[in-house]
């Protein structure tokens, strides 16, 4: 699938959930809730950055079939400076591994438009989650 084409499955599956005729399974694991001492650190460009990673799996029931779409994010720290790795994958719906290697072969170059709409989805899911609705199942673990 090209970065185009699941841009506009995202845009489609988007409409469908604001008109509330769209429901998600979302599974987020994350580093960011771990004390710092806990988290790796990588030595780069003669500093030492902290890193934070978050997989977030979606799902959903699309065309009568499963969409299954991970993303990952890897932030590195050093101070106040930040810098971010961004990566998109769409897995067999029976892979749910969060796991880089086993994911490799389902990568999608993410476009900045890609990211954008993934971006958007997340926050209506967000917001969702937030006003209790039934459309959206969540699931956030370390």
């Amino acid at each position: 699938m090209t970065p185009e084409f699941l841009n506009s499955t995202l845009e489609h599956l988007y409409e469908r959930t604001k008109e509330g005729k769209q429901h998600w399974n979302v599974e987020m694991k994350t580093s960011e809730y771990k004390e710092e001492s806990e988290k790796p650190v990588v030595e780069a460009d003669g500093k030492q950055w902290v890193v934070d990673e978050c997989y977030t799996a979606y799902s959903c029931e699309e065309h009568g079939n499963e969409f299954v779409m991970i993303t990952y994010e890897n932030i590195e720290t050093c101070g106040e400076e930040v810098r971010s790795t961004n990566m998109v994958f769409l897995p067999d719906p029976n892979v749910r591994y969060f796991d880089l290697d086993r994911l490799a072969q389902y990568a999608i170059l993410p476009s900045q438009k890609l990211m954008e709409t993934i971006h958007q989805l997340f926050t209506l899911l967000l917001s969702l989650q937030k006003e209790e609705s039934a459309q959206v199942e969540w699931k956030i673990s370390e």
